[in-house]
């Protein structure tokens, strides 16, 4: 477990913001923070992380880093994807503690002191539990619901349902999840799986407070939703393949006992060839089939992923950091 700091004067608290698109909420959410932070009479700085927004985000990030030097900005070349985002925000940050929080605030940053508060008591993670949902399509949130309960019910490592990416994590907890060379990333996951003393606080998370963003969730949402769902099954768990040999078994089993069945059947009952029987059996081999193969392909196409060691994102150019965007950081 790390050592915290004995007071709040002389720790530094890093606020990883990842964003794309937006641009009318980036400013409001900086001065949100910026004011909670002051309030809480701390060290902080707050790193942006850019995910190539193609709107206006950059040049209103430009601006605030430029008049507030506690404003970290890193610009990746295109976007690498909302997991790789905050990976390099937490990698850039320079904090004893690093607080991953989104931009729209649907996650309340009034729970930062809290957050600061049990990591000085000695947590090393101190990550949001989702207890309730408001202010969001009721398909969306049921869907995303279900699927954080199927991920925490495949993972081979016991992951907490509802757990939000909204958390506070140490430096050392943060140094150990860069070791983790993984191309498709669960990131949540992957701070539950480092370890360390850990702990939940559960709160409602309400509807968009600032910016639009990029909100077409019937759609993109949806195929972002289902991306990290597999992401993270086939990241923590060997489960699917688990259960598909189990499912294997029981077939043969069950094919075993209807061959009997048909076997007695042909002995005492003069029965004609069974055309449907035969056509339902051969679709569901295939379809069998092809569920094994489909698994299989997935955990043999992120080997395929990992083999080929390309970096999981490419930094255009950063402000206010002391060092270059060429250095190097373990990612």
């Amino acid at each position: 477990m790390s050592t915290s700091p004995d007071t709040p004067s002389t720790a530094l608290v890093s606020l990883v913001v990842p964003v794309f698109n937006e641009q009318t909420g980036i400013e409001r959410t900086y001065q949100t923070l910026v004011a909670l932070m002051e309030t809480h009479g701390c060290p902080f700085e707050i790193v942006i992380s850019d995910n190539g927004s193609t709107d206006n985000t950059e040049a209103i990030v430009q601006h605030i880093a430029l008049r507030d030097k506690r404003c970290k900005y890193v610009r990746l070349s295109r976007n690498f994807g909302y997991q790789n985002n905050i990976s390099v925000g937490m990698a850039l940050a320079n904090g004893d503690a690093i607080i991953v929080i989104d931009s729209d605030l649907q996650d309340p940053p009034e729970l930062i002191p809290q957050f600061i508060q049990l990591w000085q008591n000695g947590y090393d993670v101190v990550y949001g539990v989702r207890l309730k949902r408001t202010g969001e399509p009721r398909l969306r949130v049921f869907l995303t619901m279900q699927a954080m309960r199927v991920i925490s019910w495949v993972a081979d490592y016991p992951l907490p349902p509802h757990s939000a990416d909204f958390r506070l994590i140490t430096r050392q907890v943060r140094d150990a999840f860069l070791q983790l060379p993984e191309r498709s990333r669960y990131v949540r996951g992957m701070i539950h799986w480092v370890g360390f003393r850990q702990i939940g606080v559960p709160y409602t998370r309400r509807g968009r407070q600032y910016g639009d963003g990029e909100r077409r969730w019937f759609g993109t949402g949806i195929f972002s939703l289902v991306n990290v769902m597999l992401d993270a099954i086939f990241s923590f768990s060997l489960k699917p393949l688990r259960l598909f040999s189990l499912f294997g078994v029981l077939v043969m089993l069950g094919t075993f006992i209807l061959s009997i069945f048909y076997i007695v059947l042909r002995v005492t009952q003069d029965l004609p060839a069974g055309f449907t029987t035969q056509t339902l059996i051969s679709l569901f081999h295939l379809g069998v089939t092809s569920l094994g193969v489909g698994i299989l392909g997935e955990y043999v196409g992120r080997t395929y992923m990992e083999t080929k060691q390309r970096p999981n994102w490419i930094i255009d150019y950063t402000l206010n950091f002391d060092h270059e965007p060429g250095i190097s950081i373990p990612r």
